[in-house]
């Protein structure tokens, strides 16, 4: 994962203008296939929201079993660059999260403390952590639209930054891309065809989401947002 916060600084003041009726900003990032370096632009995203925050702000990992973007912080560069990772809060925010275990635990309990978030260093940037290990042979995870968990999240952060697995993998931000402000597709600018992000696009918007552009990755090296997509 690259830090790429000097590249993204004209997306964020872009997304800044975005008004919320509710309290904190969300915003997605997705792209058509894997590898196009989604994490790396949600995480610099996050970062660069941290740094001008009055709030916390979430990062947020939709791939729930393989928590990619805590362990980042967690263990190596980005750990000793920004501080780790703190103790587990409580992610639930007292109300149903985005997701279902299914089948559902024989005991409420056994939920309590699946979902946590953890604070990055001494910065205001919290990020997520599912815990897959207690899932139980044969129980599975299905993300879900769930207003009011968002209108929680909103509530409590001045950002959320959620970070999708890519279409080809899962459809998962396509559950809850109704719930975010704006999102922003991520793009291979050495390989990705203007029909792959036209056809997420489509998918995004058929599911009640605003695409507010598209940041082109890897472009030399580096990323750039470009706020207009050819249709």
């Amino acid at each position: 994962m690259k830090d790429l916060r000097a590249d993204l600084k004209d997306l964020y003041r872009s997304l800044s203008q975005t008004s919320s009726t509710d309290g904190g900003r969300t915003v997605m990032f997705i792209a058509a296939r894997s590898g196009e370096g989604t994490s790396s632009v949600a995480t610099a995203f996050s970062l660069l929201a941290a740094e001008q925050a009055r709030r916390p702000v979430w990062l947020i990992d939709l791939d729930l079993k393989r928590n990619h973007l805590f362990n980042s912080f967690a263990v190596g560069a980005f750990a000793e660059a920004f501080g780790g990772v703190g103790p587990p809060y409580s992610a639930a925010l007292k109300t149903q999260p985005f997701f279902s275990v299914e089948p559902a635990p024989q005991e409420a309990a056994q939920s309590l403390g699946l979902f946590t978030a953890h604070r990055v260093g001494e910065t205001r940037l919290m990020v997520t952590q599912f815990d897959a290990t207690r899932l139980s042979a044969g129980q599975g995870i299905r993300i879900k639209t769930q207003p009011t968990y968002w209108q929680a999240v909103r509530a409590t952060t001045d950002w959320a930054v959620v970070d999708a697995p890519a279409l080809e993998l899962a459809t998962a931000g396509l559950a809850i891309a109704s719930q975010m402000d704006k999102t922003v597709i991520v793009v291979n600018a050495d390989d990705t065809t203007p029909n792959d992000v036209e056809t997420v696009r489509r998918e995004i918007e058929a599911h009640g989401g605003q695409v507010a552009g598209v940041v082109l990755n890897r472009e030399k090296s580096d990323a750039r947002f470009a706020d207009r997509i050819s249709r």
